[in-house]
């Protein structure tokens, strides 16, 4: 049996961290908990990166029977995801100084479980595997969702979350069951070799997989949870949801679909693109008139997703480009986005509505032009980041000959100025005083640098790319 250890040495270095996090936990006062688990979980992440980065392959590796393979997509993507989880664990420790719960060690460490998840998740190489790593990922997401006493938002937002998620779950399950009883083999290899026409049992399963995919991903018909749970969840867990998860689940998708369905490509990809065009508009149409911000990201988030899986219809290259460039920009965005909101958030979830940002720039200008790059990089305003990721996911579907689908992604981005430009009006031009809460320096710096790699990014696109077309190199070598 193959076990190739050293490929899965980050996921372990979490695992074993967040099992350790549980032990501190039982002798630390409650007084040094959010500091002492704060710095720990910085410290996990941080070498975390650097095991990712040294253990990458560029030609694909598998271990544990081929049950995981890693490639440079799959490093690519840990790398970000440890990233965004980095600036959620800086802005956490921000939130938990003002929102209290007597559950400090837990949220660390089960938010450890959930980063493990997610790593595990885009290195998955087996469906059993990948059902797994994505239940320990929502599960922990659950939980953190309902740790914060008296916050009945979160309360709820977690069953939500939880009730949906189960049916989700369940839906991919059933397709994965069917999966196996067409091939009689879990291995995505195996099933790749299995599948190559579109017979009854190969179609029932793809509905199923692709639905279950979309109840993750939040996109219509499957995004009626999406508002509800982004509300009401304490914010840097709505940070790790719109980042990491987002991340976790389109990677999973892509390493799944294109190794096993490459052959029906023509077939999903035009599904993905119909559905893609509905979420961007039902997104932006609903994001219009809300008056709370987290609402607003989260209708944001689900036309977002609309436009990623839009590129799916292009050509399988172009696709992975594309949608990896798109997780990049979308990642670094949703993390200064939800970071700026928690930072102006105190006691009575004053500071999330955009009444709470009126003349913002006359108390905190750096805070108001920070706002400006935020926004305006999520509505695709040239030069920042949001910009390219549109333009390359554009580009892809008019050398795909889908010109009607990018007209139509270009309407839904014009709409969205609409609701992007509303906080920085308030923050520029309403009359009135924003009260700021007293502002916690990690959790400052932390959008401060986010916000920098926004305008870097935007300026210097081919940083991003080069990375990309590196991991799409590496990705496409272990499936030819």
């Amino acid at each position: 049996m193959e076990l190739n250890l050293k490929l899965l040495f980050p996921e372990f270095f979490v695992l074993v961290s967040a099992i350790v996090g549980i032990l501190i936990d039982l002798f630390l006062p409650k007084r040094v908990k959010n500091g002492f688990f704060a710095t720990f979980s910085v410290f996990v992440l941080f070498v975390s990166v650097f095991l990712v980065i040294f253990s990458s392959p560029f030609v694909p590796e598998t271990a544990f029977n081929s049950f995981v393979k890693k490639d440079l997509l799959t490093g690519l993507s840990q790398v970000l995801i440890l990233f965004s989880s980095l600036i959620a664990v800086f802005v956490s420790y921000g939130f938990l100084k003002k929102f209290d719960t007597d559950y400090i060690g837990e949220f660390y460490y089960t938010f450890l479980f959930a980063v493990f998840g997610a790593m595990l998740m885009v290195s998955a190489n087996e469906l059993a595997t990948l059902f797994v790593s994505l239940e320990v990922m929502s599960i922990s997401v659950y939980v953190l969702s309902a740790l914060f006493k008296k916050d009945y938002r979160g309360k709820e937002a977690a069953l939500k979350y939880f009730i949906m998620g189960s049916v989700g779950a369940a839906v991919i399950v059933y397709g994965f069951a069917l999966l196996y009883g067409i091939s009689g083999s879990t291995n995505y290899g195996d099933l790749a070799s299995s599948i190559s026409t579109l017979s009854f049992p190969v179609l029932l399963a793809l509905a199923l997989v692709v639905s279950g995919f979309l109840f993750k991903l939040g996109a219509v018909p499957f995004h009626g949870w999406t508002p509800d749970v982004y509300h009401g969840a304490p914010t840097p867990v709505t940070l790790f949801m719109g980042a990491v998860v987002k991340i976790a689940a389109f990677v999973a998708l892509l390493k799944l679909f294109y190794p096993v369905f490459l052959p029906l490509t023509q077939n999903w990809g035009e599904v993905f693109a119909v559905i893609g065009v509905v979420s961007a508009f039902v997104g932006v149409l609903m994001a219009l008139r809300q008056e709370n911000v987290k609402r607003m990201l989260a209708y944001s988030a689900i036309s977002h997703t609309g436009v990623v899986l839009t590129a799916l219809v292009s050509v399988p290259a172009v696709a992975v480009f594309s949608v990896l460039f798109y997780l990049f920009a979308y990642a670094f965005m949703t993390v200064a986005a939800f970071g700026f909101i928690s930072l102006l958030t105190e006691k009575g979830f004053k500071g999330e509505n955009l009444s709470d940002w009126r003349n913002l720039y006359g108390s905190s200008p750096f805070l108001a032009l920070s706002l400006v790059v935020i926004f305006m990089s999520l509505a695709g305003i040239p030069p920042l980041f949001g910009f390219w990721a549109k333009f390359y996911v554009l580009v892809a579907l008019v050398k795909a000959g889908k010109v009607g689908i990018a007209v139509a992604i270009l309407v839904a981005s014009a709409i969205s100025l609409y609701f992007y430009l509303r906080p920085v009006v308030y923050a520029f031009m309403k009359e009135g005083e924003a009260v700021l809460p007293p502002i916690e320096p990690f959790e400052f710096g932390a959008v401060a640098v986010t916000v920098f790699f926004l305008i870097l990014f935007g300026i210097f696109p081919e940083l991003i790319s080069q990375a990309s077309l590196f991991a799409l190199s590496s990705f496409l070598r272990g499936i030819i």
